[in-house]
């Protein structure tokens, strides 16, 4: 862990790291960055190598950084994330205008590709797997640009069928980017006829697990079609796939689903969705080998959001009609477990499309979808919650009580009326908002305490929170809601206070993960970074993405408030090898860019 000075750790995070680390072993630091250290090794080494790099005549050129940018990416493992990597670099050189770098680096990728087409696969296993990485390296050239040269290594050097479609999808897909349109659709309709030419039997059930790679990969290219104005195949595509459940209940693949999904994500008028709704109807709602009607749910749920964006509302609420009964379906087939998870899923669901048409204004229709909520009351409340406050922000006070008054639960209506109370400040009725707020005093709960931040009541919250005396799940759901609403009020240090209430990991490093966001927009670079050296050793199989974000957006402001040495030092923290070498990589970009300036 890096070292820090006493005064550059403040209170209630000096607090935290007091009770939870030890303090580090002294010894000699190594200068030289070795890169087979670990990464425990690497990150102590730091401190060291910036005192010296910043006692340099010149602290770290950008040539320095692009070195160590490589230095990286040659140890990276697989070598389908090495070639990355290499591309990644090259890609940056290129726009530091070092072209004769950057096409070294491609044709150090080629070699690798060429000679791990060479090796000689010990049984079908392998071969598969080599042909897989040679199609995705293919894609990576393609998307660097050499599309003739990765096209020709699809031509000679992969075999399969699978593997050709795979590969020619991923390359179609950088060549639409690039906008060659009409050859991007020649080369995705040669991959649905590599793919469908494939005889292989990819299907398996086995030891609590499912797959079917060539579905996996007709679902990516249904999504490239659609890219390309293809939506008729596009639709064709999805139409023949569907996902799977393993033996043990456990896992599933939702092919189908994915499929639309990616669809979806390309579509803009409300057109295309009804053409796509008449195809998604359709899907399989058996859960047995012909699909699963979770991929129903995932699909129509995304259908209705988007055409609520669109404004087709009577579209939207018809669908979002079916979902309901979809959720509701019983089978005996499957674990007990699994009703349960469709209501559940289902319910969620409805929930998002009255919260989404509640924000668009389309109030009517919102309240229609919580009506289809009956059966989970407390999904029913934050649903007219975000619609009272939404009617109270378009100045409809008394249509906002009414709903207000709807809500079962007399806590929920308590901050329900606490979060009208909050839009009528924002939108300048003040006296109606104080007469509201002085006949809510009597109602008060610990439970009102994140709306009761939001409307500038930070010490009757604090004194509200102080009256909680356990961690059930309740009670630290309402400490995370009014310490996020600190944080989004920018109000950091209330909202670390709080985090020091929380006893499990789970509930505590993510909001510490928010509050870092936080302090890099305030500039606070110095404080993020310790709470993301802090959050180093997190044992939460999800933070380690959301660290790098951070360490990445730390890194970034540090090269711009012109500190090299520290954004290097935030930059090597990075977890995840492709992302450290992209970042120092762009490091390297900007201190170019300073140096000329």
């Amino acid at each position: 862990m890096l070292a820090f000075s006493k005064s550059a750790i403040h209170f209630p995070l000096a607090l935290l790291l007091l009770f939870r680390f030890s303090q580090p072993a002294q010894g000699t630091l190594a200068v030289q960055v070795n890169p087979d250290l670990s990464s425990q090794a690497l990150s102590e080494s730091l401190a060291a190598l910036g005192t010296q790099v910043a006692a340099s005549p010149n602290p770290q050129p950008a040539e320095a950084l692009f070195e160590r940018a490589l230095q990286i990416a040659e140890t990276i493992q697989p070598l389908t994330e090495r070639s990355q990597a290499l591309l990644t670099i090259a890609r940056k050189l290129r726009e530091a205008n070092q072209t004769s770098r950057s096409q070294q680096l491609i044709e150090r990728v080629i070699q690798l590709a060429l000679a791990h087409a060479s090796e000689r696969a010990t049984d079908e296993y392998g071969k598969e797997r080599q042909q897989e990485d040679l199609a995705i390296i293919s894609a990576q050239l393609a998307e660097a640009g050499q599309v003739e040269r990765a096209l020709q290594f699809v031509r000679t050097k992969i075999s399969l069928k699978l593997r050709k479609g795979q590969a020619l999808n991923k390359i179609a897909v950088a060549i639409a980017h690039q906008g060659k349109t009409q050859q991007a659709r020649e080369l995705l309709s040669e991959a649905v006829r590599s793919v469908k030419g494939d005889t292989e039997d990819y299907a398996y059930e086995s030891n609590g697990s499912c797959g079917n790679e060539k579905f996996a990969v007709f679902s990516d290219i249904a999504k490239s079609l659609s890219l390309v104005s293809e939506l008729d195949q596009a639709l064709q595509v999805a139409e023949t796939i569907w996902g799977c459940n393993s033996a043990s209940g456990d896992s599933a693949q939702y092919y189908q689903a994915w499929a639309y999904l990616g669809i979806l994500s390309n579509l803009r008028t409300v057109g295309q969705l009804q053409q796509t709704w008449n195809s998604a109807k359709r899907m399989p709602q058996a859960p047995n080998v012909s699909g699963d009607p979770v991929e129903r749910l995932m699909t129509w749920h995304e259908l209705a959001e988007k055409l609520i964006d669109l404004g087709e509302i009577p579209l939207a609420l018809s669908i979002t009609t079916e979902l309901s009964t979809l959720s509701r379906i019983k089978d005996d087939t499957r674990m007990s477990i699994y009703p349960q998870l469709l209501v559940e899923m289902g319910q969620e669901n409805l929930q998002k499309i009255a919260l989404k048409l509640a924000k668009n204004r389309q109030f009517e229709a919102a309240l229609q979808v919580t009506q289809l909520l009956a059966g989970a009351p407390a999904r029913q409340d934050i649903a007219r919650k975000e619609i009272a406050a939404q009617l109270a922000h378009t100045r409809q006070l008394d249509k906002a009580l009414q709903v207000a008054s709807s809500v079962s639960d007399a806590t929920m209506k308590t901050r329900t009326k606490l979060a009208i109370v909050e839009r009528l400040q924002k939108i300048g009725l003040t006296a109606q908002a104080d007469a509201l707020f002085e006949k809510l005093i009597p109602a008060l709960t610990p439970e009102s305490a994140p709306e009761l931040v939001a409307i500038g009541q930070r010490d009757r919250a604090l004194n509200l929170i102080a009256k909680l005396d356990g961690q059930s799940d309740a009670q630290t759901q309402i400490l995370v809601e009014t310490a996020m609403q600190f944080v989004e009020l920018k109000q950091v240090e209330p909202a670390l206070q709080l985090s020091l209430k929380l006893k499990e990991d789970r509930n505590r490093h993510p909001l510490l993960l928010a509050i870092a966001a936080q302090q890099v927009k305030l500039g606070q670079l110095d404080r993020s970074l310790e709470v993301a050296l802090f959050l180093k050793k997190s044992s939460l199989w999800d933070l380690p993405p959301q660290r790098d974000r951070l360490l990445t957006s730390i890194a970034y402001g540090f090269a711009r408030s012109g500190q090299s040495v520290k954004a290097r030092q935030a930059a090597e923290e990075i977890s995840e090898d492709l992302a450290r070498v992209a970042v120092i990589s762009e490091l390297a970009i900007q201190k170019q860019q300073a140096q000329k300036n």
